[in-house]
């Protein structure tokens, strides 16, 4: 304020400086008009002392404007500093601290409640352990390895409290709002995913062979595919919150191997990809399942996958292909001790026409099988042989049905229980449940398996 006040005053006595000489000037040219001086030398003078008053009253006025005194840094003592900051990876490499900040509580909270894994009436000693290997589901192996690599670099050696900030004090709320993740750095998710897929396809096969009876067997391992493939389990998992909140802990630039070699000189020149998101979301699901399975006991992770994938709606007419359908029905028939099919025409129209259309039916005996429709009676014939083939593996039994591994509910109830309390109970109960075995459906036809 006071360097532009002195230059306001400077300018304002340069301008009344100005105005005395140009005065003066006048004054000398109408004394000198009476002189014999031409017009021109005249006004050149004039010119000429007009333009030198006006720099020296400038560079007067320069000198005159004092000299700004230098503003002193504003220096904050250390009780003014903050108390909490990011570390030194959050600025350097942001994408690497996001990865490896630790989670907070009530995401694996909300993520065990959303499956059952903490009802109302649960101890804090086992919700606390519940949340913990709910943590763990969600935790795959590389993401160990990537706190290893970022422990191991000197700029990173700084005490972070629970939330992941440097603080000067620590707050015993965080401990109350995040996980302990130097506790939980060695956790992962391998174990609890191999035990978690053997369990989804004992469960979804025995519920299909029950369901589809007749089903060929290739079809029936198509089908345990679709039903918990890992697409399939990427998007359960991703409509079960698995995707957002930070809750998949896993390294972003980890390499995995697409194929298993059995020699050990081809192992190491084994092609490798990237980890994709959705194979994280299918090694978590499948944890999940492990999880419940060791909290809550067969019979609720049988439950668990019976709702959330073998409820699905999945069409399995697709499934099935033959190459010779008439042959595969001729095949069924016998195997069944029926009368060999008989293709006969139900329905024609415009065979004379450019697109004429036939439908035929194939019969055994009195028995209608199946119908189709063609542009040809050949291609009618065909189809109707696909249908009928259709509607006999593809026949459904009602639901209802009991499912073999309910006879080990007793044996396995959850750790809830000790081992010896769980075989205690089993032999109290083992007179009490009784398993209605259903009709096993027949083996299929070898060409319709696909064995020729």
């Amino acid at each position: 304020m006071s360097s532009s006040r002195s230059l306001n005053f400077a300018a304002a006595g340069a301008t009344r400086n100005l105005k005395s000489q140009s005065t003066s000037i006048l004054r000398q040219v109408a004394s000198s008009s009476s002189s014999p001086a031409s017009p021109s030398t005249q006004s050149s003078n004039f010119v000429s002392d007009a333009r030198r008053n006006f720099s020296s009253s400038c560079l007067r006025a320069a000198e005159s404007t004092p000299t700004p005194l230098p503003v002193p840094k504003p220096t904050a003592s250390k009780a003014q500093q903050p108390s909490v900051h990011l570390p030194t990876l959050a600025r350097t490499k942001p994408d690497l601290y996001a990865a490896i900040r630790p989670p907070p509580l009530s995401a694996f909270a909300s993520l065990a409640a959303r499956i059952g894994l903490l009802p109302a009436d649960l101890d804090a000693e086992t919700r606390s352990r519940r949340i913990q290997l709910v943590y763990q589901a969600c935790t795959h192996p590389s993401f160990p390895n990537l706190l290893d690599q970022v422990a191991s670099q000197p700029e990173n050696q700084e005490s972070l409290s629970a939330s992941g900030l440097v603080k000067r004090s620590q707050d015993p709320l965080d401990a109350a709002q995040y996980l302990p993740l130097t506790q939980l750095s060695s956790l992962h998710n391998g174990a609890l995913s191999t035990l978690g897929n053997s369990l989804m396809g004992m469960f979804s096969t025995e519920f299909l062979h029950l369901r589809y009876p007749h089903l060929p067997t290739r079809v029936l391992k198509a089908a345990v595919s679709a039903y918990v493939g890992p697409n399939t389990l990427a998007q359960v998992g991703s409509e079960l919150g698995l995707g957002g909140q930070g809750l998949l802990r896993w390294d972003r630039n980890a390499k995995v191997q697409t194929k298993v070699w059995e020699s050990k000189a081809s192992l190491t020149r084994a092609p490798t990809k990237t980890l994709l998101n959705k194979d994280v979301l299918a090694q978590a699901v499948r944890s999940l399942v492990g999880a419940i399975f060791q909290e809550c006991g067969l019979s609720a992770a049988r439950k668990f996958v019976i709702n959330h994938f073998c409820s699905r709606n999945l069409p399995l007419a697709p499934l099935l292909k033959f190459q010779d359908p008439k042959k595969v029905l001729s095949s069924t028939c016998a195997k069944y001790d029926k009368e060999p099919p008989q293709s006969r025409m139900i329905a024609e129209t415009g065979r004379l026409s450019i697109s004429p259309v036939f439908v035929v039916g194939v019969w055994s005996g009195r028995t209608k099988l199946g119908e189709g429709s063609g542009s040809s009676i050949r291609m009618a014939e065909y189809r109707a042989a696909e249908d009928a083939l259709r509607r006999l593996y593809l026949a459904e039994e009602p639901l209802g049905f009991d499912l073999p591994t309910s006879t080990m509910d007793r044996f396995f109830d959850g750790s809830s229980s000790s081992s010896s309390e769980t075989l205690a109970s089993a032999k109290a109960t083992e007179t009490s449940i009784e398993f209605r075995p259903q009709q096993l459906g027949s083996c299929e036809v070898l060409e319709g398996a696909g064995k020729q």
